[in-house]
């Protein structure tokens, strides 16, 4: 309902010379885009300014403003928003609700009906009526009224998102590939996940893909796809000729990735890519209207109660470059496929 009276405030307002109610998101630089927040993740936020669709990298907000009151709309300005050249806070975010309530830990989503919050590494679900706002790292609440702005446009959906995976990922039995064994040491809030006894080459994660050969998880190749063409010419594409993390092909090549409870691992699909013109993109399946070519995953729940462990099991995945894509973000955990050794 608070959906839909902000969408009728938002249009008509101005029609009626009255203030109007407007999401506000502030940009790290000071300026402040008003509209509706329609949907937004990990990775960026989609907001409706004046009927047209912006998309706005999340790494360059400062905060979101939830229902707040303004003056008419402002004028448009021609300046877009720049382009993200920095990871994200390493703080953690704030939640406010109208109650006044201060909920600490970090963004995941949001859509038409909830803001979805980390907290204790656990997802919670917050209706958008009870948000005041978010505010990300270590920023306070700006006041709304700041210099305006609209977002340039950045690239769609992730490869995940375009299409449903070719065969959906489905649950095997603890027999299928070596024992992963998931780390104990207790985590804090936040994304990072501290060093565990596996020896790692640098510290573990929330949702980020790992391969793991029995002894050692590896972090894949983390990178950016985006979408070219349309229709049964979409594809996505991903920067450079081949991923710098290379497997021996395998009968089972398994990986793994930790994720708060509540997300499912298989919104995580596995793409075949192929190198055109010194980069990296999607095969489309023949007959599928341009769908991207996925491999089918095998899912292993290996443990944890607030984070928890799956196993991703690939088998006889043939020599090439692959990655996987998680239905809410553009990331690419990429890697690439060699022949065996000879005497194997």
């Amino acid at each position: 309902m608070r959906t839909i009276l902000l969408l009728i405030l938002f249009q008509f307002g101005p029609l009626a010379g009255t203030r109007l109610l407007a999401d506000i998101v502030t940009l790290k630089d000071g300026r402040q885009i008003s509209g509706l927040v329609e949907s937004g993740n990990i990775q960026e936020l989609h907001v409706k300014v004046q009927a047209q669709s912006q998309t706005i990298d999340i790494h360059q907000v400062q905060a979101i403003q939830f229902g707040i009151s303004l003056p008419a709309p402002p004028p448009k300005a021609s300046d877009p928003a720049p382009t993200a050249s920095e990871p994200a806070p390493t703080q953690p975010n704030s939640l406010i609700l109208r109650d006044g309530t201060r909920v600490t830990g970090r963004w995941w989503s949001l859509d038409a009906g909830y803001v979805h919050f980390l907290v204790n590494n656990q997802l919670q679900h917050y209706s958008r009526s009870d948000v005041v706002a978010v505010t990300f790292g270590n920023a306070n609440l700006p006041p709304p009224g700041a210099r305006s702005t609209a977002a340039s446009a950045k690239s769609g959906q992730p490869p995940a998102a375009a299409a449903e995976p070719a065969r959906a990922p489905v649950l095997s039995p603890s027999s299928a590939g070596p024992a992963l064994q998931p780390s104990t040491t207790t985590r804090t809030s936040g994304s990072a996940r501290p060093s565990s006894p596996h020896g790692l080459s640098e510290p573990q994660e929330i949702d980020v893909v790992y391969s793991w050969d029995g002894r050692v998880l590896t972090p894949l190749e983390r990178n950016q796809a985006v979408e070219h063409g349309k229709g049964s010419t979409q594809y996505w594409e991903i920067q450079g000729p081949q991923s710098s993390v290379r497997l021996k092909e395998a009968p089972t090549l398994m990986f793994a990735v930790y994720l708060p409870e509540g997300v499912d691992p298989a919104s995580y699909s596995l793409f075949s890519l192929v190198t055109v013109e010194g980069s990296r993109r999607t095969r489309s399946q023949p007959g599928r209207g341009g769908s991207p070519v996925t491999w089918p995953i095998d899912i292993e729940k290996k443990g944890g109660s607030t984070v928890i462990t799956y196993a991703l099991i690939v088998r006889d995945l043939p020599t090439g470059e692959y990655s996987f894509s998680p239905s809410n973000s553009n990331d690419g955990y990429c890697f690439g496929v060699d022949p065996a050794a000879p005497d194997r």
